[in-house]
Parts: structure tokens; C-alpha cells; sequence
């Protein structure tokens, strides 16, 4: 069923761009109409009600009642954003996902400002690095606000997709077998015991992240994504002073970034892996 937006004119935010997007998620299409109007005409507007039944407003400085089809939070200091009031209406069961992670981040920086983030005196490059990417595109937005919630609204879906698929990473990481952690000359390795399978591939390397800032490793063993005879050997950041693989002596290299923090190789024996380690050492740790 096709639907329309009622939301604010003037400078852009993340706020009603991730919420129109997520509603275009929940409804399965896009909206028939995007409308930036002034807040006080949108005001003017809900309380004639002289509109369709397929009209949402979003962050137009109205009080929040979904019931209405208004998702606002300007009119109480403690109610979330609207990106995040859309999402805990219609995607309760992503509570705790990446995606609900954000979205509270957004929430947090909409509704208390830029310098609510907790690192935002030590981290200007990154805030610089980010935002100017974030500027076009909102800029855009409020030029060619369809265009954009398209991208996002796709974006978003494989979001979700993905996140499933993350729920059955875990699961296949958590099997005991599949994986283990050890210790070669202070490197602390994440070594894959079996090859995951193809159609979570990318879902493991996602949630394996999460094992490696928990042990802290600082190089992972597993398979190539393409060719099961290919072992690779990666660098994570935890190992980016301790470990260069272009140091090392290898029988058959596939591929070897000259950074030194990816190996790709065809082994010639089980503990192959184990020597290039040793080889790529540029430090001996201190017990």
C-alpha cells in the first residue's frame, strides 16, 4: 500500500533520512510522496486532519503518537530520536543488531548534540573523515530526497539480511571444533579448524572480529573464500607492529600484500603456517 512523509524543510539530518528509510524497509516500497515542509504548516496540517490515511510525519516538531502515524520527539527532551522511535515500532525483534546500534548512536548525537559522543575531543580526524561524506549526502537529500531514501532503504534491507545471517556465525563460531586459539612466539593466532560455509562466509569474518578484540589476537589462520587449497594469514590491528608476512619464506604464494598483512598460499605441509608465523615475527614479546 502506497504511503506519503510529512517531514521538516530546511537543513537535513540523519534523523528523518534513517527514519523515512526504515519505513520504507517495514512497508516494502517507497513513498508515493516525500514533502519538506515547514514545521509550523505540518502542525497546522495534523491538527485540520485534513489528510490521507497513508501519511506519516516525521520529525516535524509534533508530539510523538504512532498510533497517528507521528513519529517526533521535539516536544519532550527524554524521547528518543524519530529514526529511533520508527525502529522500535516496527523492528522490536532487531533489538541488540548493529543496525539498532547505530541508530541509538544517531539518537544520542540528535538529541544531545555532536558533543555527546564519547570520544569526541580525541577523535576530530575521524569525526572530519565521516562527516564530510555524511554532508553530501544529506545535502543531496534535501534536494533529491527519493533518491537518496532509495539507497538507504537497500542499504538497510541487506542490513537486516546480514544480521541474520551473523546470528548463524555465531552459532557456527560457537561450535566447539570449528575454531581455537593459541599462541606461537607471543603471536596470538585465531586459527580456523574447518572452512565455514560459502553462504556465511563474509557473516563470519563480520562476527569473528568480536573474538579477536576479546583475545586480543593479532593474526587469524583460515581458508580462502574461492579456492579450498588456499590458506590465508591475516594481520588484525591488534598485530599491526608485531607481525609482516612479506617477511617470510613461503613454498607457494597465491598472493602477498606488500604491506604485509595478508597471505595467501597453497601449503605443503599442516604446519606450514606455523614457520611463516615465526618468520614474520618483527618483535620478540616479554613474558
Amino acid at each position: 500500500m502506497s504511503f506519503r512523509i510529512i517531514t521538516h524543510h530546511g537543513k537535513a539530518h540523519m534523523d528523518e533520512l534513517l527514519a523515512i528509510s526504515l519505513l520504507s524497509v517495514y512497508k516494502k516500497e517507497l513513498p508515493q510522496e516525500i514533502v519538506r515542509m515547514n514545521p509550523q504548516e505540518a502542525a497546522v496540517l495534523a491538527a485540520s486532519g485534513n489528510f490521507s490515511d497513508d501519511t506519516y510525519f516525521i520529525d516535524c516538531s509534533l508530539v510523538h503518537d504512532s498510533k497517528r502515524k507521528m513519529f517526533d520527539h521535539h516536544q519532550d527532551n527524554n524521547t528518543p530520536c524519530s529514526a529511533l522511535l520508527v525502529f522500535e515500532h516496527f523492528f522490536p525483534e532487531l533489538e541488540g543488531s548493529e543496525l539498532h546500534d547505530y541508530i541509538k548512536l544517531v539518537s544520542k548525537i540528535d538529541t544531545k548534540g555532536i558533543k555527546a559522543i564519547d570520544d569526541f575531543e580525541t577523535a576530530r580526524e575521524s569525526r572530519i573523515y565521516f562527516s564530510f561524506s555524511q554532508k553530501l549526502l544529506l545535502k543531496y537529500f534535501e534536494e533529491k530526497p527519493a533518491a537518496v531514501i532509495e539507497i538507504f532503504q537497500k542499504g538497510i534491507e541487506d542490513k537486516i539480511d546480514f544480521a541474520e545471517k551473523r546470528k548463524d556465525a555465531s552459532a557456527w563460531l560457537s561450535t566447539e571444533g570449528n575454531i581455537e586459539i593459541t599462541e606461537i612466539e607471543g603471536i596470538k593466532v585465531v586459527i580456523y579448524n574447518d572452512r565455514p560455509p560459502l553462504d556465511l562466509y563474509q557473516a563470519v569474518r563480520a562476527e569473528d572480529s568480536l573474538l579477536i578484540d576479546q583475545y586480543q589476537a593479532d593474526v587469524i589462520y583460515s581458508f580462502d573464500e574461492n579456492r579450498e587449497d588456499v590458506r590465508t594469514l591475516f594481520r588484525t590491528n591488534h598485530g599491526h607492529e608485531s607481525i609482516d608476512f612479506s617477511r617470510s619464506e613461503v613454498s607457494e604464494t597465491v598472493f602477498c600484500h606488500k604491506g604485509g598483512f595478508l597471505l595467501k598460499f597453497v601449503p605443503d605441509s599442516e604446519n606450514e603456517w606455523i614457520d611463516i608465523i615465526k618468520q614474520s615475527v618483527l618483535y620478540q614479546s616479554v613474558c
